[in-house]
Parts: C-alpha cells; sequence; structure tokens
C-alpha cells in the first residue's frame, strides 16, 4: 500500500456512487454487500469529468472481500466492482482487474483505466500497452480532451516515478512503456478539437 495513504474507517454508499455517473449510479446500491467493509483513504480523490458529470474516483480502497465474490451482481455492476477494485492497494488486484476493463467501452469505465498508467508498477503498465488496440479511440480521446490538466497531471506522475524507479534500466524516453502509452492516448486526443488543448499539447512537448 502507498505509505502516505490513510484509510477511512469505511466505504460509504455515497463515496461509492460519487465515481460513477447517473446512469450506472443506481446500479451502485447494490455493491454495498460485495464492498462489506472496504475502507476508501482519506485522499480527496480523483476529480474528473464524464460526459458533463464530476465524478470523484476513489484514490485507493483497502478491501479484502473476493475478487470473484461478483457472481451474483447484475452485467453493470460486475464491471463497477472490478473498476473499484482498480483502485485496491495491492497492485496485483489492480492488474488482474484492470484486463478486465481494457475491452469494456463504456465512457464511465475510461478514469478507472486511465489513472493506472500514470502508477508505479511498471506490469501494470506493460498490460495496458499490450492490450492498447482494445481501446476505443473515441471514448479516450474524448474523455483527455474533457480532462486536460488530468491528463497532464498523470502524465508527470508517470514521468515521476520514470525518474526515480526506471530511468537507470530505461535511459531513453522511447524505451519506457510509459513514454510509449502517452504518446498513443495523445494520438487518440489529437483528433479531436478543444480549446484548450493547445495547453497540455505545450506541456507535452516540454
Amino acid at each position: 500500500m502507498d505509505s502516505d495513504v490513510t484509510l477511512e474507517a469505511s466505504a460509504t454508499m455515497r463515496s461509492i456512487a460519487k465515481a460513477f455517473p447517473p446512469g450506472p449510479e443506481v446500479e451502485a446500491h447494490g455493491l454495498s454487500w460485495v464492498m462489506g467493509d472496504a475502507k476508501f483513504s482519506t485522499h480527496q480523490g480523483i476529480e474528473v469529468k464524464i460526459d458533463q458529470n464530476n465524478l470523484v474516483i476513489p484514490y485507493r480502497i483497502h478491501h479484502e472481500g473476493n475478487e470473484q465474490d461478483d457472481k451474483s451482481l447484475s452485467g453493470t455492476q460486475r464491471i463497477m466492482y472490478s473498476c473499484l477494485l482498480t483502485r485496491h492497494y495491492d497492485g496485483y488486484v489492480r492488474q488482474r482487474q484492470l484486463e478486465r476493463l481494457l475491452p469494456v467501452s463504456e465512457p464511465w469505465v475510461v478514469p478507472f483505466v486511465f489513472q493506472l498508467t500514470g502508477e508505479y508498477v511498471i506490469e501494470i503498465l506493460d498490460t495496458c500497452d499490450s492490450h492498447f488496440p482494445l481501446l476505443d479511440p473515441m471514448l479516450y480521446g474524448t474523455f483527455i480532451r474533457d480532462n486536460p490538466k488530468y491528463f497532464q497531471a498523470t502524465r508527470d506522475r508517470m514521468i515521476s516515478y520514470w525518474d526515480c524507479y526506471y530511468r537507470w534500466l530505461y535511459q531513453r524516453k522511447s524505451d519506457y512503456v510509459g513514454f510509449t502509452l502517452f504518446d498513443r492516448f495523445q494520438e487518440f486526443a489529437s483528433h479531436l478539437r478543444a480549446p484548450d488543448w493547445h495547453i497540455t499539447q505545450n506541456a507535452l512537448n516540454r
């Protein structure tokens, strides 16, 4: 678990519902039993916009339940459960749930996948890179267009982890999977037009 992350007493249905837009939010109430006594970090969360809806993705979750406890959930609820588990403190859990979500073409799944591309576990970045053809260019391009500051912050975090943990091994940026991923994401976004996209473009070219 991240050493600087503390956990609140328990995840509430309100905190779960805030991670999803109005449609799937209704389904969130069916997740209460499977989430059990899961705890969310006291971090303010990850704020993003999806289809004009402001969402707050939990930064980290401590959940001791079985990943297979989704048998009685609806199809949408299973996807939501996987989304939440991508914020799990265990990197192996995050990676397994990422593999489940990569083929899913839903706008509200995108931030859960994208958040993982800025983290420090290189195997997770490799998983995303190897499954990249599964991603919907329009969904991810739109998400990046609508969240330029978040995109820049996530890329900056990826660079920081590369500099701290991997630069000695991948001295050229072109050899590190994180830079490859963000270049490909940038290509998605470059096909969409946005008034403030030039701000992020300038940052990416630093």
